[in-house]
């Protein structure tokens, strides 16, 4: 029994003072190579992570006007060169060297991708080597595809909208968590930045936040500012109904839409709600011209995206909380994706959406 006892206690002790396993993405910090500058040069410019952390998926580009970003992944690199639309801008590609850790070409690196070894940013892994040996060599061991840099940029494009429909969600919980720590430990006054890299290294430099680990700096970096490719949620008080159906719309918050009016913010369990909100104004007792903001809720992010720069499609396969509705998307990228993928029938822009269309959503 004291056996049993002792032997319980030794668990119990070595486990308390067990070191966290370290991620397979995670590099030495004297083997760490940082290309960018200033005081957010350690951080991914898109997403804000740590590039130490994921330093084996990391990428660089090197700009024509002479500026590089490091990004945390191929993932973050193809949303600000498809996304942002800075492809044409670009000189040059590196990409970290699993084995050796320095940066390469990437047009020449040799890449496995879909192996069992988790990636970054993505649900199908991508890590780059020097040599078609060790790229056989790793996936043998771990299994993937062998591929190109053009494959797998590909690859990561078209995994593009999935991916970040999985990234939104995670980062939409840590902003929650963000909340509660920027509302009870951080001097506002002194977080001046938007972006989510930049927010981070700011209340590193100001100590606006006292002392936070790495997971609760990105919390409340990306509740400030949210990140750069995925933006924040729509923020829907539990008690607030639709006003045109009644429902509560913090239920439905990936249908979730609002609109702000002589300083009221309206919320909507759908577009289609909205719209008729919009379109029907003597009904709501509303004067349009008022509108100070109006924002839908990204079908792929989960983030709120100004309703009249976004694109929507029409008939698909896919019902909101109240049936047929018009689907938004940040771009007409991702709007053009899921239209091929459910069998929609139109992609509109704001202006072009009309009374007609959105009661025979209804019929």
């Amino acid at each position: 029994m004291l056996t049993k006892i002792a032997l319980s206690f030794m668990l119990l002790f070595t486990l308390a003072n067990a070191k966290p396993m370290q991620m397979f993405q995670t590099a030495p910090a004297d083997k760490i190579v940082l290309l960018q500058k200033g005081d957010a040069k350690m951080f991914c410019p898109i997403c804000g992570m740590h590039l130490g952390m994921f330093y084996k998926t990391s990428h660089a580009a090197e700009f024509k006007d002479g500026s590089t970003k490091q990004y945390c992944s191929i993932h973050c690199l193809v949303d600000d060169m498809e996304e942002h639309g800075h492809k044409k801008d670009v000189k040059a590609v590196k990409v970290v060297d699993v084995n050796s850790l320095k940066l390469i070409d990437a047009r020449t690196a040799v890449y496995v991708v879909g192996s069992k070894v988790k990636g970054t940013m993505t649900m199908q892994s991508k890590y780059a080597f020097a040599t078609q040996g060790e790229a056989k060599a790793f996936a043998e061991k771990n299994g993937g595809n062998i591929n190109t840099y053009n494959q797998a940029y590909n690859a990561a494009k078209s995994e593009f909208s999935k991916d970040s429909a999985m990234v939104a969600k995670k980062q939409a919980m840590m902003a929650k968590k963000g909340k509660k720590i920027y509302d009870a430990m951080c001097d506002k006054s002194k977080i001046t930045q938007t972006a989510v890299a930049e927010i981070k290294a700011e209340i590193m430099k100001t100590r606006a936040c006292g002392k936070l680990n790495g997971k609760q700096l990105q919390a409340v970096a990306l509740y400030i500012g949210g990140s750069q490719t995925q933006g924040t949620p729509i923020i829907v008080p539990k008690d607030a109904k639709c006003p045109v159906c009644g429902m509560f719309v913090a239920k439905y918050p990936k249908w979730a839409a609002e609109v702000t009016v002589n300083g009221k913010n309206y919320y909507f369990d759908g577009v289609k709600d909205m719209m008729k909100f919009y379109l029907y104004p003597a009904e709501y007792k509303i004067d349009t011209a008022k509108i100070a903001s109006m924002f839908v809720t990204d079908y792929y992010t989960l983030n709120k995206i100004a309703a009249k720069e976004a694109f929507y499609v029409r008939g698909s396969n896919v019902y909101g909380p109240m049936g047929n509705e018009f689907i938004p998307f940040k771009t007409e990228q991702s709007a053009v994706t899921f239209k091929n993928d459910h069998g929609g029938k139109a992609i509109l822009r704001f202006e072009q959406i009309t009374i007609e269309m959105v009661m025979a959503l209804d019929k």
